[in-house]
C-alpha cells in the first residue's frame, strides 16, 4: 500500500469518529430534553393533585421510573421546577 491511501484511510476513519461522536451527543441531547420534559409534567400533575407543598421528589421519581440523583441532574429542587413552570 502506498503512503497516499494509508493517509486516506486515516482521515477517513477519523471522519466517521467524528460524525459517531456527533450523533452521539445529538441523542443525547433528544433523551436530556425529553425526561427533563417528563419531569416537569409528572411535576405539574402532581402539584394538581397534591398542592405543591405536599409534592415530593420520590413522588415524581416513582412515577417516571428515575433515581433522585438523575432528578437532580436535571432540577435542583421542587422550587426550580415550580419557577420553570410559572415562567412558562
Amino acid at each position: 500500500m502506498n503512503d497516499f491511501y494509508i493517509e486516506y484511510m486515516i482521515k477517513e476513519r477519523m471522519r466517521e469518529e467524528r460524525e459517531e461522536c456527533q450523533r452521539r451527543r445529538l441523542l443525547k441531547q433528544n433523551v436530556d430534553q425529553k425526561l427533563r420534559s417528563d419531569i416537569l409534567e409528572s411535576a405539574r400533575s402532581f402539584f394538581r393533585l397534591l398542592g405543591f407543598e405536599k409534592t415530593r421528589i420520590v413522588h415524581i421519581c416513582s412515577d417516571l421510573g428515575i433515581s433522585k440523583r438523575t432528578f437532580h441532574k436535571y432540577f435542583k429542587s421542587l422550587d426550580e421546577i415550580l419557577d420553570f413552570l410559572w415562567a412558562r
